[in-house]
C-alpha cells in the first residue's frame, strides 16, 4: 500500500532545530542509525514498538517507502493518536493512546507507576523511544523500563535516548517545572536498566549528526 501522510502543524512537536531540518530527514537519519547500531542493513521485516511515537517516524516510513515489518505507536497525546488512527490505513501500522501522566505533556494522566501493562499486545523485535526518558522523573523511568521488558522477544532489542551527563551523579532536572529536562548519571541510569531485566549492549555519545542524545542499545538479560 503506497499512501502518503500529510501532517498538520499542530502534531509536529519536535524541537525547533529538528523541525527546521525536516521531520522526514531527521526521522530517516535516526532510523538508519538505529538499524546500524543493531547490526542490521535496514528494518525490513522487523516488528517495531515506538513509545512516545509522535508522527515523525510514521510520516517518514510512509512518505519515503522505508521497509519495516510492523509499526506500533503509543503516545499520551490523544488528538495525535486519533489523527493517526483516522488517516493511516496501511495495515502494518497500529496506534494506541496511553493515558499516562507526564507533567509537561499530559498532567491529567494516570501515574506511570500504577500501570502493570502497556496498551498493546504481543512481542516486538525492536522497542524504541526517542526523547522520552529526557522528560521522565526517575520513578517513571524505572517503571517504564520494567513495563517494556515483557514486550521484547528473547532476541529483541531496546533502543532509546537519554541525557547522560558527567557532572550529574544521580538525577537532575534542568527544565523549569512542570517541564522535565532530565539529566542522569551513567551508573545511576544503568542501575535502572539492569534492575528491569535488560543489559546494555552499547552506549553512544550524543550526536548532532544523527539528531540524538546519548543512545543506548540494550538486550533482554
Amino acid at each position: 500500500m503506497n499512501m502518503k501522510l500529510s501532517v498538520p502543524d499542530e502534531f509536529n512537536r519536535n524541537a525547533p532545530v529538528v523541525a527546521a531540518l525536516g521531520a522526514e530527514n531527521t526521522g530517516a537519519t535516526i532510523m538508519d542509525r538505529a538499524a546500524e547500531r543493531l547490526g542490521l542493513r535496514d528494518l525490513d521485516g522487523k516488528d517495531i514498538l515506538d513509545i512516545g511515537c509522535g508522527v515523525r517516524f510514521t510520516q517518514t516510513i510512509l512518505n519515503r517507502d522505508i521497509p519495516i515489518g510492523t509499526y506500533t505507536g503509543i503516545d499520551n497525546f490523544k488528538p495525535l493518536i486519533d489523527f493517526l488512527q483516522a488517516e493511516v490505513r496501511d495495515p502494518r501500522f497500529t496506534f494506541a493512546w496511553w493515558d499516562v501522566h507526564n507533567g509537561q505533556y499530559h498532567p491529567d494522566g494516570r501515574a506511570m507507576t500504577s500501570y502493570d501493562a502497556l496498551p498493546v499486545t504481543g512481542e516486538f523485535d525492536i522497542i524504541w523511544l526517542f526523547s522520552v526518558f529526557t522528560h521522565l522523573v526517575p520513578e517513571d523511568s524505572r517503571a517504564l523500563l520494567k513495563l517494556m521488558r515483557r514486550y521484547s522477544r528473547d532476541d529483541g532489542a531496546l533502543v532509546f535516548t537519554a541525557f547522560i551527563t558527567d557532572d550529574v551523579t544521580a538525577y537532575e532536572n534542568r527544565g523549569p517545572l512542570p517541564a522535565i529536562h532530565a539529566h542522569y548519571g551513567e551508573d545511576y541510569f544503568r542501575s535502572f536498566i539492569e534492575a528491569a531485566g535488560w543489559r546494555v549492549q552499547s552506549l553512544d555519545p550524543a550526536s548532532d549528526e544523527h539528531h540524538v542524545q546519548n543512545l543506548f542499545v540494550c538486550r533482554p538479560d
